[in-house]
């Protein structure tokens, strides 16, 4: 009779334990969906900001003049950018474009005086002091001092 009461104790163990695993195995599932779910919107919400540059204002803007120096990274000068109100887009989104531009590394430090009507690939070139090809200038002023 003893025997028989360890084997349906173990075989009640083995049960539970069974059913743990299997409602773990559910969890795991539900939290592995949720997390790509999350990490998709998100993939998706940052490739339309960078894709979609949509300039802070229209027409003319204003004048901002900031300051870059040699030790700031793609991110303190996207960060820089952001916070004088020249950006629209995250800062993630602008280190992503400057990545995927021709400008790619070629930002340098100086004054620079640009405009809110600006999108971060009209910003580019004058960040590295290059001048834009005559068909992508929108007639902006703009100076750069080193």
């Amino acid at each position: 009779m003893a025997d028989r009461n360890k084997e349906q104790d173990s075989l009640g163990y083995r049960v539970a334990i069974g059913g743990i695993r299997a409602v773990l195995s559910v969890l795991i599932a539900i939290a592995l969906v949720v997390l790509l779910v999350f990490l998709a919107r998100r993939a998706y919400s940052l490739g339309y900001e960078v894709f979609d540059e949509q300039p802070v204002d229209s027409g003319d803007g204003r004048a901002v003049t900031v300051t870059i120096t040699d030790d700031m990274s793609v991110r303190q000068i996207g960060m820089l950018l952001r916070s004088e109100g020249l950006l629209t887009e995250s800062v993630e989104a602008f280190q992503i474009q400057e990545f995927i531009s021709e400008y790619h590394g070629d930002i340098l430090p100086g004054t620079y005086t640009l405009r809110t009507s600006m999108t971060a690939d009209d910003m580019f070139p004058i960040l590295a002091q290059a001048e834009p090809d005559a068909s992508e200038s929108s007639g902006d002023t703009v100076s750069s001092t080193s």
